[in-house]
């Protein structure tokens, strides 16, 4: 999550331009990119991911965006803009792969943890039945409320391990410890 201490203007969803000289905050729109919010803006797309916290054009309608004033475009020089951005983008850019390589391998053990729980419980079958739980995660019924589809399972499972572990890699690993989750 971003923190932002201080900015001098909260920005219209109306205004078309940055003011290069205050920092500034865009509300997102359907159907904006990280590329035509740089553009609209002035600023550098690396800088806005970097300043954000955005990877891969991760935006939803209603996010907002930090402007910072030293990010215009318009503050380089142009013919040495060029050479100083490459290598500021090359830097950001590692940055921006490494942590999208650490979210990616935590999303992709999250994965393995879910898969190995369901194995565990029903080996996958969204039909299993034991008592009160039922489908592929062994979910209370009453949890269910009587939709058993695979979507809906599916949904509760990841609410459920969401609300009381965190994470499926903590549920997997309270699963290892009690023979249950």
């Amino acid at each position: 999550m971003l923190a932002i201490v201080s900015i001098s203007i909260y920005r219209k969803a109306t205004d078309s331009i940055a003011d290069t000289t205050t920092n500034s905050v865009v509300t997102v729109k359907s159907g904006d990119t990280l590329e035509n919010l740089s553009d609209k803006y002035n600023v550098f797309v690396s800088i806005l991911k970097n300043t954000n916290g955005k990877y891969n054009n991760q935006l939803l309608a209603g996010d907002h965006l930090l402007l910072l004033n030293r990010n215009s475009k318009d503050s380089y020089p142009k013919n040495k803009k060029t050479s100083i951005d490459n290598k500021q983008k090359k830097a950001q850019n590692q940055k921006l792969d490494s942590q999208a390589d650490v979210e990616k391998r935590w999303n992709q053990a999250n994965a393995d943890a879910k898969a190995w729980i369901s194995f565990h419980e029903s080996t996958d079958s969204y039909t299993a039945q034991n008592g009160q739980y039922y489908g592929r995660y062994q979910l209370d019924k009453n949890y269910l409320n009587g939709n058993y589809s695979p979507e809906n399972q599916e949904q509760v499972a990841n609410q459920y391990v969401s609300d009381r572990y965190g994470s499926w890699i903590n549920a997997k690993a309270h699963w290892i410890s009690n023979n249950w989750y």
